[in-house]
């Protein structure tokens, strides 16, 4: 478990969010409020999601293309992810971050973070003590752990 929590703010821009994964080389961060209590979490994906580098788009196709009548066909139009990001750089955290958290409390066991991991499909959760994020536990936390107790 990480006790250094690298956390953010619902304010803060998504560049900013960015910006901090990619320096601590994490996936995905806390959203906590001014007193330290859990609001969300922003990964990397909520991030690329919110990018859409991929338009969708409506054509109408006319006669002779068809042979009755007038159609339309939908269109995935790629655009550059640099223009993308550069779209959403500066809405807030809170725009994208998941709201419904699975956490676990600073006493559950490995084997409830374990189930939990599995069962939401998620990669790290935030420990909770007193109303406050206290840690994060990853999946890469608990398989290092394993391999430490191999002989």
């Amino acid at each position: 478990m990480a006790k250094d929590v690298q956390a953010l703010r619902p304010t803060d821009s998504l560049r900013d969010a960015a910006e901090r994964l990619a320096a601590h080389g994490i996936g995905g961060m806390p959203v906590l409020d001014a007193s330290g209590g859990l609001q969300g979490i922003v990964t990397e994906f909520d991030i690329l999601e919110a990018m859409k580098t991929q338009n969708r788009t409506l054509r109408m196709l006319m006669p002779p293309q068809i042979s009755f009548g007038i159609s339309f066909v939908e269109v995935l139009e790629d655009r550059e992810a640099a223009k993308a990001f550069a779209e959403i750089g500066d809405r807030p955290v809170a725009d994208v971050m998941t709201t419904d958290v699975a956490w676990i409390a600073a006493d559950e066991s490995l084997e409830h973070a374990i189930q939990l991991m599995v069962h939401r499909k998620v990669h790290r959760l935030p420990v909770v003590d007193g109303g406050k994020v206290v840690g994060v536990v990853t999946r890469g936390d608990i398989l290092r752990g394993f391999f430490r107790s191999l002989p």
